[in-house]
């Protein structure tokens, strides 16, 4: 079969031919369509603690959308190396091949995997979503900020309050669901003063944090402060984009009413298939968008790197 071959570790992966998996006990062949290009994908041709035990050559990728055997579509999650997602076949555990209804494309079926897990995820098995929640989204310009957006109004968030840099974007949230844009790239004192004003004297209920880093610090520095707390902010940490490490105050977590809640384990079979069920119906209503830009996977090397802020690159086989 033709891959998407990473032969270095560091380097880009390269289109060409690979040898045809074969299912193991529990598995499924699936005759790969599309294939999105995530953060996470890219986290695994090059960092070490997404690449440590990984040996070269492998295929690249880690969800896509494919047909099993009999004809059925599925969105599925590539996990046993060699094989990622990024081939003209690839294997999957059959408990994680989820079909894919009718009305929802490919490369929309594809993209929507990552970024809408990361979003919907903790609503279902964390935070269990309050209607009318006051929710912060922090990185609101990505693909998955920009999910996570619409995903918390879908749930009955009352108030959703998105920030980010990318201005195009910003100005598109409004339409996605926001109340109300924080722009990050602006003065530090301007930006804690938008963030507190808009807490007032309660906080936020839940923030959904895509980027870690200076803004978070700024985001908690200027939450609404008292001796005993009123009320529970659900801090979820998703990403680092902005940065590693942030140093928060003692204070800020125990007068703020911080609970800071982390996502790396996956919560229960039933509760993932559930949420794909809700998350591609949502899609075929139309109360969910992603935006995808379609790239053969013949051009996979060319494309690796590219820029598309806001919207998800899938290569399509």
């Amino acid at each position: 079969m033709h891959a998407a071959v990473v032969r270095t570790i560091g380097q880009p992966p390269v289109y060409g031919e690979f040898p045809d998996p074969t299912p193991q006990e529990g598995e499924v062949l699936i005759n790969v369509r599309a294939a999105a290009l995530t953060n996470l994908g890219k986290l695994v041709t090059y960092d070490p603690d997404y690449s440590a035990g990984a040996e070269v050559p492998f295929v690249a990728g880690v969800e896509g959308v494919g047909t099993l055997q009999d004809g059925t579509r599925v969105g599925f999650a590539a996990q046993r190396p060699p094989y990622g997602s990024m081939g003209e076949l690839t294997v999957s555990f059959a408990p994680l091949a989820f079909p894919v209804p009718d009305g929802v494309s490919d490369a929309t079926a594809a993209a929507l995997i990552n970024p809408g897990f990361s979003s919907w995820l903790p609503f279902a098995s964390q935070l269990k979503l309050e209607a009318g929640a006051k929710v912060l989204i922090l990185g609101a310009t990505g693909v998955a900020g920009k999910l996570a957006v619409q995903i918390a109004k879908h749930l009955g968030a009352g108030r959703v309050v998105a920030a980010g840099r990318n201005r195009a974007a910003l100005e598109q949230l409004p339409s996605l669901g926001a109340d109300r844009v924080v722009s990050l790239d602006q003065p530090e004192e301007k930006i804690a003063a938008e963030f507190a004003q808009e807490a007032g004297e309660h906080g936020f209920d839940v923030v959904l944090d895509y980027i870690w880093g200076r803004p978070a610090e700024i985001f908690l520095g200027s939450l609404p402060r008292s001796l005993e707390a009123e009320g529970e902010v659900r801090y979820v940490q998703l990403g680092n984009s902005a940065g590693p490490t942030a140093t928060i105050e003692g204070n800020a977590l125990r007068r703020a009413g911080i609970t800071i809640i982390g996502t790396g384990s996956m919560p229960s079979l039933d509760i993932v298939k559930d949420v794909w069920e809700r998350m591609t119906d949502a899609v075929v209503k139309g109360s969910l968008t992603i935006d995808v830009d379609e790239v053969p996977l013949s051009e996979v090397h060319d494309a690796w790197n590219r820029e598309t802020p806001g919207r998800r690159l899938v290569f399509v086989v």
